[in-house]
């Protein structure tokens, strides 16, 4: 075998290896949230006057409602400098273990017109109201 055959063959196993982990590390991610069941598209918000507003408060107490769970937290920054800190909105009764998280990243508004993006942190209470 030459040169040329072995780097092809070098290259053929690392475009296989790449798309196998890409395709891994998104069925991992799916799981993920699957188990947590919280809807990520209802994180939004925009950026006014500096400040954070949030949109998404009033799902917070629906989910606990819905799933059954104890606690919910969703931690919420844009980076960047666009606006102050961070926002953290919580609902329910944090009984201070067995938390299960997820990130979940978009684009919220900012004055002028652009979009910026924002990264949120989900974090529920894996325990129910049952057990």
């Amino acid at each position: 075998m030459g040169f040329l055959e072995a780097t092809l063959a070098f290259m053929a196993v690392v475009v296989a290896l790449t798309a196998f982990l890409g395709a891994a590390a998104v069925l991992a991610q799916h799981a993920q949230e699957d188990g947590l069941r919280f809807d990520m598209s209802a994180l939004d918000g925009a950026v006014v006057d500096g400040r954070f507003e949030l949109y998404y408060e009033g799902y917070l107490q629906e989910y606990l409602d819905v799933t059954g769970r104890m606690y919910v937290r969703v931690e919420a920054e844009v980076p960047g400098g666009f606006c102050d800190g961070r926002s953290v909105v919580q609902a329910g009764h944090d009984p201070g273990s067995g938390y299960t998280s997820a990130f979940h990243v978009s684009v919220v508004e900012c004055e002028g017109g652009r979009v910026v993006p924002a990264v949120y942190r989900v974090v529920a209470c894996r325990g129910t109201v049952a057990e």
